[in-house]
């Protein structure tokens, strides 16, 4: 026969974590700083790929005859872009390293 054990005289001993604790995990300050990321990249690619596509149409009586068909503004237009958030994702690390010393 066996004897039933008490029930917990405090129902949330049993969850070690409250919702002050939960809130700052570590889990949760990592999916702020990803989701910071991703709104931050996609703002830059916004601003890069204007700024590309003004400036094709800018020069584009400049380009060569083999930048003037479509497939290369497209690669163009799509590959800057790009390439400009690398390196402003490059910027913004040298620039945090340097003034977090």
């Amino acid at each position: 026969m066996s004897v039933p054990s008490p029930p917990p005289e405090n129902p949330s001993a049993e969850n070690p974590l409250d919702s002050a604790e939960r809130v700052t995990s570590p889990r949760w300050l990592g999916c702020a700083a990803t989701l910071g990321s991703v709104v931050v990249t996609c703002i830059l690619l916004f601003f890069n790929a204007s700024f590309v596509m003004a400036l094709l149409t800018a020069v584009e009586s400049k380009f060569p005859i083999w930048a003037k068909n479509a497939e290369a503004s497209q690669f163009i237009l799509f590959t800057m872009p790009l390439v400009l958030v690398v390196l402003q994702w490059m910027l913004i690390d040298y620039a945090r390293s340097r003034f977090r010393r």
